[in-house]
């Protein structure tokens, strides 16, 4: 479905600065802004490189300065936001912005009207911007100047003498190369130009959701020079930024579109279902080491092992047919377990991976079950995958990392009050908000299912060092009921610790509900859905507490503290919504139908809002539910993708 943004909203610039679009070229690397074309945040950039060496990702190309020149009048299309001021102010001249397979932009000056396609090429640091003139009533030119910022995506730059402001010609462009170390940056284009060198600092840009975040908020970029490129009705002229040079901008730019073209006719699903395909793709990337990564959310997230695990099902299992990408994460990952803990965090080598997880190991298990029920393709798994899960097994039973060890009950506990390894981890002041040390409510419901899922290995002659789970499960599911259960609420407590239960109502039990194999008879599970519902239900996701807690925040605002106090506490995640519908099809599909189509109507109002054509990180717990956090979340997108999926299979029964 092709997302359109229309005149009012685009010309309305705080509407037009919320809404984010995105593109990504399959190695890490990304363009993203607002549809105004101001960027907002640090992490925004026509040109943002994944590098291998120095090791990260970098914000190269921050912006084009654009503008359009007619006879003696120069009208500015591109739009920054300066301290105090935006100038040029170019979303004033936008009439419309699309995203279909990318980000279109329409223009319209008193003389010209032009439209600008923005492209990643995939597997290269590469950027290319066309633009189409179809009325011009006077010879024209456009003018662009690249405004550098050549940084770490995380930091901002400031005006300095180390910055070489030198440029060399190359083929319909200049090179330049900013900073020793750092590849050099290559501006090219097809039109009739002229490149006039001007070095020149833009200072004190201004980052708005920086600033509303309580993070510096402002930079100086440098610009090398100008291009004026003649710009005739009917013409098209390329403008690429690259960090390597290319030959013919029209073939590459071609290619790129037959590409895209190509991929999205395969795409097979509903209106819904093909954009968030499409929003799918743009989070599977290739590591340095050859192996398939998942970023955990743009712009600033990378590889996340928790996240990762979670988002694979949905993100590349959503035809359940045998994928190769899905079982190389899984193969990436194994390679790095350590003591039975499958990194938080992928870094380049082993030594800078974080072990911060106790749930990531599981939901490791989750997802190869997932994939062997959805596939039967058992013969991809057998190896590094099966060796793997006979690690966790073995070691969460005797003890490993962050005192993850199972009790004698069976039950798993973990952590300490200083750590943080569920994926509730936000601190506040150096402090936890949600301390859950002790034995988590969703770390058992997901050991519980991945003893038994080891059970039926055994039984298919598989991992026969996880003999003893067929033992163990039944003594598992004893203690869970009796630790777990309140019988005065007809819910699951968040956390049982040697003390007092964590009664606070929190979404965790539902995975008690959802996950293939449950500890709950089809009561206590009805009773937790209706507990869940009542407290917690959103259509855009679960809070993460009731708000008839003294605790709740319902909304996420203010500075890094304040919004850390609320992550946690109250606010909406959208990637329980698809362990939320899967439980309500389990117990009735019937009645959750129509449940489902709320939100899957909910979902359709937000691709319009935030990430253009993606879902949000989270959203506020109280109406109206604005989103924050990142605008592009993997497994945001891949539950609500694996939701739909579900959703259609049981409509069509």
């Amino acid at each position: 479905m092709s997302i359109k943004i229309q005149r009012k909203d685009c010309q309305d610039f705080k509407q037009a600065t919320n809404r984010e679009w995105l593109e990504t070229n399959g190695i890490g690397g990304y363009a993203s802004s607002t549809i105004a074309g101001c960027n907002t945040r640090k992490y925004h950039g026509m040109l943002v490189a994944r590098l291998p060496r120095p090791e990260g990702k970098f914000v190269l190309l921050s912006n084009l300065d654009e503008g359009l020149v007619s006879g003696e009048e120069e009208t500015g299309l591109s739009t920054t936001q300066y301290c105090g001021a935006v100038a040029p102010a170019g979303y004033k001249n936008l009439i419309g912005f699309v995203h279909d397979k990318m980000p279109v932009f329409k223009y319209q000056t008193s003389k010209v009207n032009l439209t600008k396609k923005v492209v990643m090429l995939q597997d290269e640091n590469t950027v290319v911007c066309q633009y189409e003139c179809t009325k011009n009533s006077n010879d024209s030119k456009l003018v662009i100047r690249p405004m550098l910022a050549y940084r770490d995506f995380h930091s901002l730059t400031a005006e300095n003498v180390s910055l070489q402001v030198r440029t060399w010609p190359v083929k319909n462009g200049f090179k330049i190369q900013p900073y020793e170390g750092m590849p050099p940056l290559y501006v090219q284009t097809t039109g009739t130009f002229e490149f006039f060198p001007a070095p020149n600092w833009y200072r004190n840009v201004e980052y708005l959701q920086e600033l509303r975040r309580g993070f510096p908020a402002q930079e100086d970029l440098f610009s090398p020079g100008m291009f004026e490129i003649h710009f005739p009705k009917g013409e098209k002229v390329i403008v690429m930024a690259s960090t390597e040079e290319h030959d013919d901008l029209e073939r590459v730019f071609d290619h790129e579109i037959s590409r895209r073209s190509l991929f999205y006719k395969r795409l097979r699903g509903t209106t819904l279902q093909k954009p968030l395909k499409w929003s799918a793709h743009q989070f599977v990337s290739t590591r340095v080491s050859g192996h398939k990564a998942i970023t955990a959310g743009f712009p600033w997230f990378l590889e996340w092992g928790r996240d990762a695990m979670i988002a694979l099902p949905g993100l590349l299992l959503h035809d359940n047919k045998k994928n190769p990408d899905y079982v190389d994460v899984l193969t990436e990952f194994a390679s790095n377990v350590k003591d039975g803990v499958i990194p938080n965090f992928l870094g380049t080598d082993p030594v800078h991976n974080a072990y911060n997880s106790v749930d990531a190991s599981l939901w490791f298990a989750w997802a190869v079950q997932q994939y062997l029920y959805k596939t039967r393709d058992i013969t991809a798994l057998r190896g590094p995958i099966f060796d793997t899960l006979e690690k966790i097994f073995t070691h969460f039973q005797k003890g490993t990392m962050h005192n993850i060890q199972m009790r004698e009950d069976g039950l798993i506990r973990a952590g300490s009050y200083d750590t943080q390894i569920t994926w509730m981890d936000a601190n506040s002041n150096g402090q936890p908000v949600t301390p859950r040390n002790g034995c988590p409510v969703e770390v058992n419901a997901l050991w519980y299912n991945m003893v038994c899922f080891l059970g039926e290995l055994v039984d298919m002659g598989e991992v026969q060092g996880c003999r003893y789970a067929k033992d163990l499960a039944p003594r598992i599911k004893e203690a869970f009921l009796r630790e777990f259960w309140v019988d005065n609420g007809g819910y699951l407590a968040d956390l049982v610790t040697n003390t007092e239960p964590d009664t606070r109502i929190r979404p965790n039990q539902i995975f008690a509900v959802s996950l293939p194999h449950t500890m709950l008879d089809e009561t206590q599970a009805k009773s937790v859905l209706d507990v869940v519902t009542r407290h917690l239900y959103t259509p855009l996701g679960l809070r993460t507490l009731s708000p008839e807690d003294p605790g709740y925040k319902g909304k996420y605002s203010g500075g890094p503290n304040e919004r850390d106090a609320a992550y946690h506490n109250g606010t909406v995640w959208p990637w329980l919504i698809g362990h939320y519908g899967e439980g309500l099809l389990k117990l009735d599909a019937k009645a959750a139908l129509p449940v489902i189509e709320e939100i899957i109507e909910a979902v359709r109002a937000h691709l319009t809002r935030d990430g253009i054509g993606s879902i949000s990180e989270i959203f506020d717990g109280e109406s109206p539910h604005t989103g924050h956090g990142c605008p592009s979340q993997a497994w945001s997108v891949a539950e609500m993708l694996r939701l739909i999926t579900l959703y259609e299979e049981n409509r069509k029964k």
